[in-house]
């Protein structure tokens, strides 16, 4: 989660150098953490160089230094996060910093984990580069593996009930709660997803290089897309309808509806098919009496 509050950078630094944690340094990254975490931190400290190197090679972004701090336990997390952060974040990061929940007491998986790392790097590394919530959280969201078959469900429900958000609406994702959060972040991956699809990587790397060099983004992306962002929205909403509709099947309230039947269809053609081989297995039989004559 991309994050622009001042208080919070300030509260971070003031923290981060006066709390007696651990320390370990990778080339670029470092990263800061409590004892029961080292292992946590070491993985950490290579996943993200790793990232960083990936992120410069395909979209030409500066590799520079970053920290992350791994908040061992919730009141940490809440200390260093401030009051403006949602209750429903796992992690926050601005200019060269990133504030992470350790796996160790959250409820994410270590590959949960390990995907808010990445998502968390591609924000620090787009740091500068005047970017909207949509296209800053769905580029986080695509290079962090995070575009799950949930936010496919997310999209086409959002799709059906007619809640598909404009580009506006998700630019207050902060204020939203938990639900509508989901729908914002799965509806800005799924756009970048289609930008990439369609256009390639190279052209979402000239946007980015373009927005920098005009710190502008609308300039930025009319000149990559030779289209304006409304046209884009329109163009995507169009895309949606056949890419996303069927996705609602799949969700947890219908797949018991859909799958029932078929599993009923499937169960009595097996029957059908069974029943008429053994009766094949029947008529082919020879008799197995002898002749009582002889």
């Amino acid at each position: 989660m991309k994050i622009k509050i001042f208080s919070f950078i300030i509260l971070l630094l003031s923290l981060l150098f006066a709390t007696p944690n651990k320390q370990l340094t990778l080339d670029n990254v470092y990263v800061y953490y409590a004892e029961n975490d080292a292992k946590i931190a070491e993985a950490s400290a290579k996943i993200v160089n790793k990232q960083l190197l990936r992120l410069s090679e395909q979209y030409h972004l500066d590799v520079r230094p970053l920290h992350i701090y791994i908040a061992d336990n919730s009141d940490t997390y809440k200390q260093y996060s401030g009051s403006s952060s949602p209750v429903w974040s796992v992690g926050l990061a601005s200019d060269d910093r990133m504030l992470v929940k350790s796996p160790s007491f959250s409820r994410q998986t270590i590959r949960d984990f390990q995907q808010t790392l990445l998502h968390e790097t591609v924000h620090l590394a787009v740091d500068g580069i005047p970017l909207p919530v949509w296209f800053n959280e769905g580029l986080a969201q695509y290079e962090a593996g995070q575009f799950s078959l949930h936010k496919h469900v997310l999209v086409s429900r959002a799709f059906w009930g007619q809640h598909l958000m404009s580009f506006y609406q998700i630019g207050h994702l902060m204020q939203m709660e938990q639900g509508k959060a989901e729908i914002a972040y799965a509806q800005s991956v799924a756009m970048i997803d289609y930008l990439i699809d369609y256009f390639g990587v190279g052209l979402v790397s000239k946007c980015l290089i373009y927005t920098k060099e005009y710190q502008d983004f609308e300039k930025g992306f009319k000149n990559a897309f030779l289209m304006d962002t409304q046209t884009f929205e329109k163009h995507w909403r169009e895309k949606a309808k056949s890419q996303y509709r069927f996705y609602i099947l799949l969700s947890q309230n219908n797949f018991f509806w859909v799958i029932t039947p078929i599993l009923l269809i499937l169960g009595f053609i097996l029957t059908k098919t069974r029943r008429r081989k053994l009766l094949k297995e029947w008529e082919n039989a020879e008799p197995d009496s002898e002749d009582p004559e002889n």
